[in-house]
């Protein structure tokens, strides 16, 4: 295991100018789809709704994707599951723009990052769940892969091992590169986001102060491909989680749903740039959109796979925290609201406490699970004999703080108990976790 977040992983090649860059998030390609469907379902004018479902249906280009799960809707609605993926190639983008954008000479393609959505059968619940590229999977021949190089294969074999991996149904698949990006924030013109404090990184290109900055793509670009930060790449999908929130505040805006002219360059730029399978229709699209209106209005529950970094023959991967991510997907296959895990800022204000038990390989796995979440580590002990937990890792909560103690229950997967009045809290501590066997299952 490596010493946690502030290590510094070997990532597959960019090109030859730029070197350990992630490249821009899907979540911004949920802006495609969660974006198409917004602009459509919120134009008040049906003729101009039905042009745009038209013109963007004729520019979508559709893909073979065999392993799809069939939709069954004989007793009617269903749940709905995508699987967005943000491809990395540099197609349709020039020599100068690559230069530009510092986006080195990479060819093909591989999966940048990929979200999951998940949207209840009854349409009261959406759910997006971030995939790290790194994130350790198993291929058909059980051999050790970053689910971002399975995308090499294409489409079909991506969703073949999250299927396999994860046990996550899977109905609808949707694709997009860099350029359709680029497109849609330069139609948009500026978006505006709010640091709290600087952000410089070289590598992506990111040069801000802390305050707020009318992004355009180019700015937009090189903050959401920041990896700048203790926890690398997920510091990077907190801030293209921030990103896409202001993207989608900009795409519903009433201004922007009363330009028709914007409207239809819009819709250009995510269709054209846009690849879906073969049985996901716009008509589809729009109807999700009128059954979950209202859910998209209010703040969309946009988490990440919880982990903890693993070194196999040689290879930097993030394995998946096993007890946290099982009750993550069982609440998505089960259509429940996914549990609150605090905001960044909670969660880097909440100081947790890991007594092991004697579990030392467990507690190691536990305490960088919670750092790469971005909580923050607070001392480790044994812990007193009284508090094992034995199979199962226990959230303990201290008095005043039982709201932390459900964010860090709800990323381990576990339940929150009360601490014992006789046990002495670590100075400092907001919440107290004991391990379990169950830490490295």
């Amino acid at each position: 295991m490596s010493d946690g977040p502030s290590s510094d992983p070997t990532i597959g090649p960019w090109g030859p100018t730029v070197e350990n860059v992630r490249r821009v998030h899907p979540l911004l390609r949920v802006l495609t789809v969660l974006g198409v469907l917004a602009l459509v379902a919120g134009v008040s004018i049906a003729t101009t709704g039905i042009l745009l479902i038209q013109r963007a249906e004729a520019s979508l280009t559709r893909v073979p994707v065999p392993q799809l799960d069939e939709v069954d809707e004989v007793e009617g609605p269903s749940a709905r599951h995508f699987l967005i993926v943000g491809s990395d190639s540099r197609a349709g983008l020039s020599a100068e723009e690559r230069r530009e954008l510092t986006l080195g000479s990479f060819e093909g393609q591989r999966a940048d990052t990929i979200i999951y959505v998940a949207i209840s059968a009854d349409r009261e619940t959406i759910s997006m769940v971030s995939l790290p590229r790194d994130l350790l999977v198993f291929d058909e021949n059980d051999r050790p892969q970053k689910v971002t190089d399975v995308f090499a294969g294409g489409p079909d074999d991506l969703v073949a091992v999250i299927q396999s991996n994860f046990g996550l149904p899977i109905n609808h698949f949707a694709s997009m590169s860099l350029g359709g990006f680029i497109e849609v924030v330069n139609t948009l013109g500026e978006v505006e986001i709010c640091l709290e404090e600087p952000l410089r990184d070289r590598k992506s290109g990111a040069n801000f102060d802390a305050g707020c900055h009318d992004m355009d793509a180019r700015d937009s670009l090189s903050y959401v491909r920041s990896r700048s930060g203790p926890r690398s790449d997920f510091d990077r999908i907190d801030r293209q989680q921030r990103f896409i929130r202001a993207v989608l505040e900009e795409l519903t805006d009433a201004r922007v749903l009363a330009n028709a002219p914007q409207l239809f360059r819009l819709v250009d730029d995510v269709a054209g740039n846009l690849e879906t399978d073969e049985q996901l229709s716009l008509n589809q699209m729009r109807r999700l959109a009128d059954d979950v209106r209202q859910v998209v209005s209010d703040d969309l529950p946009m988490v990440v796979v919880p982990g903890y970094s693993q070194t196999i023959n040689g290879r930097f991967f993030i394995v998946a925290y096993g007890p946290g991510t099982r009750a993550m997907f069982d609440d998505i296959r089960a259509g429940r609201p996914l549990l609150d895990r605090g905001t960044r800022e909670e969660r880097r204000d909440t100081v947790v406490s890991v007594w092991s038990g004697g579990r030392a390989a467990e507690q190691g796995i536990v305490i960088e699970t919670l750092s790469w979440a971005g909580f923050l580590p607070g001392g480790a002990g044994t812990g007193p004999p009284s508090l094992d937990a034995e199979d199962t890792t226990v959230v303990y909560a201290v008095p005043g703080n039982e709201q932390q103690a459900e964010w860090v229950a709800a990323t381990l997967g576990t339940t929150v108990l009360e601490l014992p009045s006789e046990i002495t809290v670590p100075q400092g501590a907001d919440v107290v976790v004991a391990v379990g066997d169950d830490a490295s299952s």
